[in-house]
Protein backbone atom coordinates (compact mmCIF):
# COMPACT_ATOMS: atom_id res chain seq x y z
CA UNK A 1 0.00 0.00 0.00
CA UNK A 2 3.07 2.25 0.77
CA UNK A 3 4.18 1.73 -2.70
CA UNK A 4 1.08 2.58 -4.00
CA UNK A 5 0.29 6.03 -2.58
CA UNK A 6 3.79 6.78 -3.27
CA UNK A 7 3.17 6.45 -7.28
CA UNK A 8 -0.55 8.16 -6.56
CA UNK A 9 1.70 10.93 -4.91
CA UNK A 10 4.15 11.24 -7.89
CA UNK A 11 1.60 11.56 -10.60
CA UNK A 12 2.13 15.21 -11.34
CA UNK A 13 5.58 15.24 -10.92
CA UNK A 14 5.41 11.95 -13.89
CA UNK A 15 6.79 13.14 -17.61
CA UNK A 16 5.82 12.12 -20.64
CA UNK A 17 6.90 9.07 -22.05
CA UNK A 18 6.12 9.15 -26.10
CA UNK A 19 6.75 6.10 -27.99
CA UNK A 20 8.82 6.87 -31.07
CA UNK A 21 8.57 4.15 -34.30
CA UNK A 22 12.21 4.81 -34.74
CA UNK A 23 14.00 1.81 -33.41
CA UNK A 24 11.52 -0.41 -35.46
CA UNK A 25 12.61 0.90 -38.34
CA UNK A 26 16.03 0.62 -37.59
CA UNK A 27 15.51 -3.24 -36.82
CA UNK A 28 14.12 -3.43 -40.12
CA UNK A 29 16.55 -1.88 -41.94
CA UNK A 30 19.72 -3.03 -40.12
CA UNK A 31 18.34 -6.62 -40.61
CA UNK A 32 17.49 -6.36 -43.97
CA UNK A 33 20.89 -5.13 -44.39
CA UNK A 34 22.07 -8.63 -42.97
CA UNK A 35 20.12 -10.66 -44.64
CA UNK A 36 20.66 -9.20 -47.90
CA UNK A 37 23.98 -10.21 -47.17
CA UNK A 38 23.44 -13.58 -46.50
CA UNK A 39 21.04 -14.24 -49.26
CA UNK A 40 24.08 -12.71 -51.56
CA UNK A 41 26.60 -15.31 -49.50
CA UNK A 42 24.16 -18.10 -50.36
CA UNK A 43 23.70 -17.32 -53.93
CA UNK A 44 27.65 -16.55 -53.84
CA UNK A 45 28.50 -20.20 -52.31
CA UNK A 46 26.19 -21.97 -54.93
CA UNK A 47 27.66 -20.17 -58.07
CA UNK A 48 31.30 -20.92 -56.95
CA UNK A 49 30.61 -24.59 -56.30
CA UNK A 50 28.63 -24.68 -59.29
CA UNK A 51 31.06 -23.38 -61.66
CA UNK A 52 34.35 -25.00 -59.71
CA UNK A 53 32.93 -28.05 -60.63
CA UNK A 54 32.82 -27.07 -64.58
CA UNK A 55 36.51 -25.46 -64.15
CA UNK A 56 35.64 -21.70 -63.99
CA UNK A 57 36.31 -19.60 -61.10
CA UNK A 58 35.70 -15.92 -59.89
CA UNK A 59 37.76 -13.03 -59.89
CA UNK A 60 38.35 -13.52 -56.17
CA UNK A 61 35.95 -10.28 -55.40
CA UNK A 62 33.06 -12.41 -54.66
CA UNK A 63 34.00 -13.52 -50.92
CA UNK A 64 34.31 -10.20 -49.37
CA UNK A 65 31.07 -8.50 -51.44
CA UNK A 66 29.19 -11.09 -49.19
CA UNK A 67 30.65 -10.50 -45.97
CA UNK A 68 28.99 -9.10 -43.33
CA UNK A 69 30.71 -6.00 -41.82
CA UNK A 70 31.27 -5.50 -38.04
CA UNK A 71 29.05 -1.56 -38.51
CA UNK A 72 26.10 -4.52 -39.71
CA UNK A 73 26.41 -6.82 -36.99
CA UNK A 74 26.52 -3.70 -34.41
CA UNK A 75 24.06 -1.69 -36.37
CA UNK A 76 21.39 -4.98 -35.86
CA UNK A 77 22.72 -5.56 -32.48
CA UNK A 78 21.86 -2.37 -31.27
CA UNK A 79 18.37 -1.94 -32.88
CA UNK A 80 17.58 -5.50 -31.75
CA UNK A 81 18.35 -4.46 -28.14
CA UNK A 82 16.52 -0.83 -28.61
CA UNK A 83 13.56 -2.93 -29.68
CA UNK A 84 13.57 -5.48 -27.02
CA UNK A 85 13.18 -2.58 -24.63
CA UNK A 86 10.27 -0.35 -26.06
CA UNK A 87 6.04 -0.57 -25.47
CA UNK A 88 4.41 -0.32 -28.22
CA UNK A 89 1.42 -1.83 -26.54
CA UNK A 90 0.99 1.22 -24.07
CA UNK A 91 -0.99 2.46 -20.90
CA UNK A 92 -3.57 4.22 -23.21
CA UNK A 93 -3.87 1.29 -25.53
CA UNK A 94 -4.50 -1.14 -22.57
CA UNK A 95 -6.80 1.50 -20.83
CA UNK A 96 -8.84 1.79 -23.82
CA UNK A 97 -8.97 -2.21 -23.90
CA UNK A 98 -10.20 -2.20 -20.99
CA UNK A 99 -12.89 0.53 -21.57
CA UNK A 100 -14.08 -1.30 -24.59
CA UNK A 101 -15.15 -4.65 -22.61
CA UNK A 102 -16.85 -2.21 -20.09
CA UNK A 103 -18.83 -1.08 -23.14
CA UNK A 104 -20.02 -4.40 -24.04
CA UNK A 105 -21.11 -5.28 -20.85
CA UNK A 106 -22.94 -2.47 -20.85
CA UNK A 107 -24.51 -3.31 -24.38
CA UNK A 108 -25.50 -6.35 -23.00
CA UNK A 109 -27.19 -4.58 -19.83
CA UNK A 110 -29.04 -2.26 -22.56
CA UNK A 111 -30.37 -5.15 -24.38
CA UNK A 112 -31.76 -6.89 -21.30
CA UNK A 113 -33.01 -2.90 -20.22
CA UNK A 114 -34.72 -2.62 -23.23
CA UNK A 115 -36.51 -5.94 -23.45
CA UNK A 116 -37.98 -5.34 -19.91
CA UNK A 117 -38.56 -1.72 -20.82
CA UNK A 118 -40.34 -2.59 -23.67
CA UNK A 119 -42.71 -5.20 -21.94
CA UNK A 120 -43.79 -2.51 -19.50
CA UNK A 121 -44.12 -0.14 -22.14
CA UNK A 122 -47.71 -1.91 -22.96
CA UNK A 123 -49.01 0.50 -20.27
CA UNK A 124 -48.62 4.03 -22.57
CA UNK A 125 -52.13 2.62 -23.95
CA UNK A 126 -53.84 2.57 -20.68
CA UNK A 127 -52.24 5.71 -19.09
CA UNK A 128 -52.96 7.87 -22.38
CA UNK A 129 -56.63 6.79 -22.19
CA UNK A 130 -56.97 7.43 -18.13
CA UNK A 131 -55.17 10.63 -18.54
CA UNK A 132 -57.24 11.82 -21.47
CA UNK A 133 -60.60 10.64 -19.61
CA UNK A 134 -59.37 12.17 -16.44
CA UNK A 135 -58.76 15.59 -18.26
CA UNK A 136 -62.39 15.40 -19.48
CA UNK A 137 -63.98 14.01 -16.61
CA UNK A 138 -66.92 12.46 -19.43
CA UNK A 139 -67.98 9.33 -18.24
CA UNK A 140 -68.35 7.47 -21.46
CA UNK A 141 -64.85 8.10 -21.58
CA UNK A 142 -63.87 6.79 -18.20
CA UNK A 143 -66.13 3.64 -18.72
CA UNK A 144 -63.88 3.12 -21.97
CA UNK A 145 -61.29 2.78 -19.84
CA UNK A 146 -62.40 1.04 -17.37
CA UNK A 147 -63.83 -1.79 -20.13
CA UNK A 148 -60.40 -1.70 -21.61
CA UNK A 149 -58.51 -2.55 -18.66
CA UNK A 150 -60.85 -5.41 -17.70
CA UNK A 151 -60.17 -7.06 -21.35
CA UNK A 152 -56.24 -6.38 -21.08
CA UNK A 153 -55.53 -6.53 -17.29
CA UNK A 154 -53.79 -9.99 -17.95
CA UNK A 155 -51.36 -7.95 -20.25
CA UNK A 156 -51.02 -4.81 -18.50
CA UNK A 157 -50.29 -6.32 -14.93
CA UNK A 158 -46.56 -5.63 -14.21
CA UNK A 159 -44.99 -8.85 -13.28
CA UNK A 160 -42.62 -8.55 -10.82
CA UNK A 161 -39.76 -10.53 -12.35
CA UNK A 162 -40.25 -7.75 -15.30
CA UNK A 163 -39.92 -5.31 -13.22
CA UNK A 164 -36.57 -6.60 -10.84
CA UNK A 165 -35.14 -7.08 -14.09
CA UNK A 166 -35.96 -3.31 -15.53
CA UNK A 167 -34.56 -2.47 -11.93
CA UNK A 168 -31.43 -4.58 -12.34
CA UNK A 169 -30.20 -3.51 -15.39
CA UNK A 170 -30.36 0.17 -14.83
CA UNK A 171 -28.05 -0.12 -12.36
CA UNK A 172 -25.77 -2.32 -14.23
CA UNK A 173 -25.66 0.41 -17.20
CA UNK A 174 -25.10 2.75 -14.67
CA UNK A 175 -22.32 0.68 -13.57
CA UNK A 176 -20.78 -0.76 -16.57
CA UNK A 177 -21.18 2.89 -18.32
CA UNK A 178 -19.24 4.51 -15.16
CA UNK A 179 -16.34 1.88 -15.33
CA UNK A 180 -16.02 2.31 -19.30
CA UNK A 181 -16.39 6.67 -18.62
CA UNK A 182 -13.35 5.88 -16.54
CA UNK A 183 -11.17 3.73 -18.54
CA UNK A 184 -11.64 5.52 -21.50
CA UNK A 185 -11.21 9.36 -19.98
CA UNK A 186 -8.11 8.55 -17.85
CA UNK A 187 -6.91 6.89 -21.73
CA UNK A 188 -7.63 10.50 -22.97
CA UNK A 189 -5.73 12.21 -20.05
CA UNK A 190 -2.06 12.85 -21.18
CA UNK A 191 -0.68 13.43 -17.57
CA UNK A 192 -3.11 10.19 -16.81
CA UNK A 193 -0.96 7.55 -19.98
CA UNK A 194 2.28 9.46 -19.18
CA UNK A 195 1.90 8.18 -14.98
CA UNK A 196 1.19 4.68 -15.96
CA UNK A 197 3.31 4.54 -18.75
CA UNK A 198 6.19 5.53 -16.48
CA UNK A 199 4.99 3.44 -13.44
CA UNK A 200 5.18 0.15 -15.25
CA UNK A 201 8.84 1.58 -16.68
CA UNK A 202 9.40 1.56 -13.21
CA UNK A 203 7.99 -2.01 -12.75
CA UNK A 204 9.64 -3.43 -15.28
CA UNK A 205 6.15 -4.09 -16.35
CA UNK A 206 4.33 -5.00 -19.74
CA UNK A 207 1.07 -3.98 -20.74
CA UNK A 208 0.36 -7.13 -22.82
CA UNK A 209 0.30 -10.08 -19.72
CA UNK A 210 1.71 -8.15 -16.55
CA UNK A 211 -0.64 -5.89 -15.19
CA UNK A 212 -4.16 -5.60 -14.42
CA UNK A 213 -6.93 -3.13 -13.68
CA UNK A 214 -9.57 -2.47 -11.62
CA UNK A 215 -11.98 -0.15 -11.57
CA UNK A 216 -12.94 1.05 -7.99
CA UNK A 217 -15.77 3.63 -7.64
CA UNK A 218 -15.69 3.68 -4.35
CA UNK A 219 -12.49 5.11 -4.07
CA UNK A 220 -12.83 7.17 -7.15
CA UNK A 221 -9.92 5.81 -9.04
CA UNK A 222 -8.44 3.22 -11.69
CA UNK A 223 -5.41 0.80 -10.06
CA UNK A 224 -3.38 -0.66 -12.64
CA UNK A 225 -1.84 -3.57 -10.28
CA UNK A 226 2.30 -4.48 -11.60
CA UNK A 227 2.16 -8.52 -11.07
CA UNK A 228 5.59 -8.76 -11.13
CA UNK A 229 6.37 -6.03 -9.20
CA UNK A 230 3.83 -6.63 -6.15
CA UNK A 231 2.61 -3.17 -6.26
CA UNK A 232 0.24 -0.70 -7.87
CA UNK A 233 -0.65 2.96 -8.82
CA UNK A 234 -3.36 4.76 -9.22
CA UNK A 235 -5.14 8.19 -10.13
CA UNK A 236 -8.43 9.65 -9.25
CA UNK A 237 -11.21 10.93 -11.49
CA UNK A 238 -12.83 12.76 -8.90
CA UNK A 239 -11.05 15.87 -9.25
CA UNK A 240 -10.54 16.11 -5.69
CA UNK A 241 -7.60 13.97 -5.50
CA UNK A 242 -5.80 15.47 -8.67
CA UNK A 243 -7.13 17.23 -11.64
CA UNK A 244 -8.86 14.50 -13.38
CA UNK A 245 -12.70 15.06 -13.17
CA UNK A 246 -14.76 12.44 -15.31
CA UNK A 247 -18.25 13.16 -13.27
CA UNK A 248 -20.88 14.91 -15.16
CA UNK A 249 -24.13 16.22 -13.67
CA UNK A 250 -27.35 14.62 -13.70
CA UNK A 251 -28.99 17.35 -15.40
CA UNK A 252 -26.44 17.30 -18.24
CA UNK A 253 -26.88 13.71 -18.89
CA UNK A 254 -30.13 13.55 -18.84
CA UNK A 255 -30.25 16.39 -21.72
CA UNK A 256 -28.15 14.62 -23.25
CA UNK A 257 -30.23 11.77 -23.35
CA UNK A 258 -33.18 13.91 -25.19
CA UNK A 259 -31.51 13.77 -28.27
CA UNK A 260 -29.88 10.72 -28.68
CA UNK A 261 -31.50 7.95 -30.54
CA UNK A 262 -32.29 5.73 -28.34
CA UNK A 263 -34.47 7.43 -25.99
CA UNK A 264 -36.34 9.37 -29.39
CA UNK A 265 -37.08 5.81 -30.94
CA UNK A 266 -38.40 4.75 -27.64
CA UNK A 267 -41.99 4.09 -27.00
CA UNK A 268 -41.16 6.77 -24.30
CA UNK A 269 -40.66 9.41 -26.83
CA UNK A 270 -42.75 8.10 -29.94
CA UNK A 271 -45.98 7.07 -28.09
CA UNK A 272 -47.65 3.75 -27.85
CA UNK A 273 -49.44 3.49 -31.53
CA UNK A 274 -46.17 5.06 -33.48
CA UNK A 275 -43.51 2.47 -31.16
CA UNK A 276 -45.82 -1.04 -31.38
CA UNK A 277 -47.74 -0.56 -34.62
CA UNK A 278 -46.48 2.55 -37.00
CA UNK A 279 -49.13 4.43 -36.51
CA UNK A 280 -49.93 8.27 -35.35
CA UNK A 281 -46.08 9.17 -35.95
CA UNK A 282 -45.14 12.49 -35.82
Amino acid sequence: MKALKAAILVLSLSASGAVSADPLNDLVNSSQAVVDQLNLGYKTVAGLSYNAQLGYMSDGTMADSAKISEAQRVAYNNALSSMADMQFYTAQDFLMDQGEVALANMETAIDTFTEAATEIAVILEVTTMAEEAAQTNSDPEMQAVAEFAEANEAALTLQAETVTEYNDSLEEVEGYAQEAAAYIGIANDADSVAFFDNSAEQADSSFVDEVTASFEIENNWVRLDFVNANWGAAVYFDGVNGDLDLFKSTTDILLDGESDPYYTNSPSYVGYECFFYGTQCE
